[in-house]
């Protein structure tokens, strides 16, 4: 849509239409039916378009016609033309520049299995992030389902805000359901996903032996519990499951090894081994060294989609030539472990956040045999959107 410019005798002053001066003696611009036609053809489309019937009556038929395409968004939504991780759309008008904001929305033709990309009118494809800004995993978009996507010119990608029937975060949080006892988790009415975070129980550590003169004694510190982090749909939550949270490693007695963690869980789901004890080895001789491992870690926990990793060690203790240190507690994803204590009759610290170990403890000459602590629970902590 333009002026009649290709018309010689139209009568255009710098390519606009004038009035007739009858001073200067100068003719008006002319209005070919040609370019009248196509200038209310062109209105006419726009009016039609919107399902409207054209009335030469209604002045506002434009303005009403403008209103209803843009809420209907034709113009920012597509239907996906790519393949599995690889979405792409053509839009009307076409997208040339990717500005900060730009919402747009498609139908996406096929289920993603990863990480994933978006390209709108063949621009560069930018990655496709979750709300929670890390790559798509599985399922976050199904085949079929219609996605919204917002464009973020900080982070030069797509955030995926909306995808029906994916796994995708799309409400706000409901809540957060913190297990530090073994029970039933029962989804809030409305929930729809959660973030589970789940760690086993923390390792004990040893009991000491008693000394006499020359003789020097410590204790590693326990294990942390593994930890395991997954999103969950509701449909594989179900009505409820059992929540088990496992207990910390029993703490040795005089000269005695330390128990390990028990295993935390969600149901079947969701699964992480407690950390190992430490274990009681004697005393050293002075002169001479002597070191005392801590408790190892359990196995990797099972389940997480976005976390699955086995606890850290127990530090070791250490005898050097009188010189003695116990070892400290692993800490775990959700606590510090206890600190480790070589003032003479003190006692083991036990593990101070969920899943972590207990600290030990050394003795110098002629001193007491000692009990070693335990290490502290683990715990289950359901974060649940609607």
């Amino acid at each position: 849509m333009d002026y009649p410019k290709s018309v010689p005798s139209v009568g255009l002053v710098n390519g606009k239409f004038v009035n007739e001066d009858v001073v200067a003696g100068l003719p008006g611009s002319l209005i070919p039916a040609t370019w009248g036609n196509s200038v209310t053809d062109e209105l006419l489309n726009v009016v039609k378009s919107a399902g409207l019937e054209p009335s030469e009556a209604d002045a506002t038929q434009l303005l009403q016609s403008m209103k209803k395409l843009s809420q209907a968004g034709e113009d920012k939504y597509a239907t996906d033309i790519g393949a599995a991780n690889l979405y792409m759309a053509n839009y009307v008008p076409a997208v040339t520049v990717l500005k900060d904001g730009l919402a747009l929305r498609f139908t996406a033709g096929n289920a993603n299995t990863g990480a994933s990309t978006f390209a709108p009118n063949g621009l560069m494809p930018k990655p496709l992030l979750s709300l929670g800004l890390s790559a798509l995993r599985s399922a976050e978009i199904v085949a079929s389902s219609v996605c919204s996507v917002v464009y973020s010119a900080a982070l030069d990608s797509w955030v995926l805000v909306y995808a029906s029937g994916g796994n995708a975060v799309s409400g706000r949080l409901l809540g957060v359901k913190t297990f530090t006892a073994s029970g039933t988790y029962v989804p809030t009415m409305g929930m729809k996903n959660v973030l589970v975070k789940v760690v086993g129980g923390g390792g004990g550590s040893a009991g000491i032996v008693a000394t006499v003169a020359s003789q020097y004694s410590a204790a590693g510190g326990g294990a942390s519990g593994s930890y395991a982090e997954a999103w969950l749909p509701a449909s594989t939550v179900g009505a409820s499951q059992v929540v088990t949270v496992g207990g910390g490693g029993a703490g040795g007695l005089i000269a005695t090894d330390a128990g390990a963690g028990g295993t935390s869980s969600l149901g079947s789901l969701v699964s992480a081994p407690g950390g190992a004890g430490s274990t009681s080895l004697g005393y050293t001789a002075f002169p001479g060294t002597g070191l005392y491992v801590g408790g190892y870690p359990g196995q990797a926990a099972k389940g997480g989609n976005i976390v699955s990793m086995a606890g850290a060690a127990g530090s070791s203790g250490i005898s050097i030539n009188a010189s003695t240190l116990a070892g400290h507690g692993a800490n775990s994803p959700l606590g510090s472990g206890g600190v480790a204590s070589s003032a003479q009759g003190a006692i083991a610290a036990p593990g101070s956040g969920f899943g972590s170990g207990a600290g030990g403890i050394a003795n110098a000459p002629s001193q007491s045999g000692r009990p070693g602590a335990s290490g502290a629970p683990g715990a289950v902590i359901i974060f649940e959107y609607a």
